[in-house]
C-alpha cells in the first residue's frame, strides 16, 4: 500500500478555509456540473444516503458564495450554482486535507479488511 508521502509529495496546503464534509460535498458535485438547489438536494441525499433538508442545504450554499467558492445566477426563476476558480483550489486543498487527516485511519480499516478475508 503507498505510503501518504508517495501519495501527495509535497502538495502544499494553501487555503486557510476549513470546510466541512457537506460544503465539499457541493463544491465536488459542482465540479462536475452547474446546479440549482433541488438538484444539488436529490444528488446529495444520494451520497449521503440520507435526505438533506432546505434548512441544511440553503444556508450551506450561501455560506459558500459568502465565501466567494460558489456563483449563484438566476436563470429561468432558479438559482444556478457554479464552482468558482478559488472554490476549486480550495475544494482540491479541503480533499488533500481530509485525506491526510484520515490517511491512516483508511490505511488500517483496508489492510484489516484484507487481513480478515
Amino acid at each position: 500500500m503507498p505510503t501518504e508521502q508517495e501519495i501527495f509529495g509535497e502538495y502544499i496546503i494553501q487555503s486557510d478555509i476549513d470546510l466541512g464534509l457537506l460544503q465539499m460535498q457541493i463544491l465536488w458535485l459542482l465540479s462536475r456540473k452547474k446546479s440549482h438547489g433541488y438538484e444539488l438536494m436529490k444528488d446529495l441525499s444520494v451520497i449521503k444516503r440520507s435526505k438533506v433538508t432546505q434548512g441544511t442545504l440553503y444556508p450551506t450554499l450561501q455560506k459558500l458564495e459568502g465565501l466567494k467558492l460558489i456563483k449563484g445566477e438566476e436563470q429561468d426563476n432558479r438559482i444556478i450554482y457554479t464552482l468558482t476558480d478559488k472554490g476549486r483550489k480550495v475544494m482540491n486543498d479541503s480533499c488533500v486535507e481530509f485525506t491526510r487527516t484520515f490517511f491512516g485511519v483508511f490505511q488500517d480499516f483496508v489492510c484489516e479488511k484484507c487481513v480478515s478475508k
